[in-house]
């Protein structure tokens, strides 16, 4: 947690003013779940970053609105073209309606790659949710085959589509 810990200075920094919206105190922060249902004492890193951020005064809340029902391959360890598709995700994931829905919802990931997973995450809670406010953060993303890479701490705001082919497109 102390890693998770170390960003939050980045994050108070004016250079990350665009991620307000995202974590703000009438926000709910809410973590994406991971590529297996969880067993009893399990690490789950998205939840542990959720906990980490509200701990240093970022969102409102956290909660554990969406789960995974069945295991899928993990993105990490497949190549590009055999990572699941975005209906895999929605087929393996449950969101939970809330009794009182947020205003604002963040989806919270420990590392973007494609999009997927969160993507799914966001079509789920807003089936439940559909008057929320939902956005996606992550304490990384990757940059694809970056040569060079300059920036470390680089907070950034950009768009998710999806496709009807189950892939999405990321910008940045």
């Amino acid at each position: 947690m102390d890693v998770i810990a170390s960003a939050v200075p980045h994050l108070q920094d004016p250079k990350a003013d665009a991620l307000r919206p995202f974590l703000g105190p009438d926000v709910t922060l809410v973590p994406v779940p991971r590529s297996a249902p969880l067993p009893d004492g399990a690490l789950w890193p998205a939840k542990v970053i959720c906990d980490v951020l509200h701990e240093h005064g970022f969102g409102q809340d956290v909660q554990t609105y969406l789960k995974r029902t069945r295991a899928i391959p993990r993105s990490s360890n497949s190549p590009a073209a055999e990572r699941p598709l975005v209906p895999i995700h929605l087929e393996s994931i449950e969101a939970e309606r809330p009794f009182f829905v947020p205003n604002k919802i963040t989806i919270v990931d420990d590392v973007l790659t494609m999009g997927r997973t969160s993507f799914a995450c966001a079509e789920l809670l807003r089936a439940v949710c559909p008057d929320a406010e939902i956005r996606i953060f992550s304490m990384i993303r990757t940059q694809g085959l970056q040569e060079d890479i300059e920036k470390i701490v680089d907070p950034a705001t950009g768009t998710i589509i999806g496709y009807p082919s189950g892939k999405t497109h990321r910008d940045p």
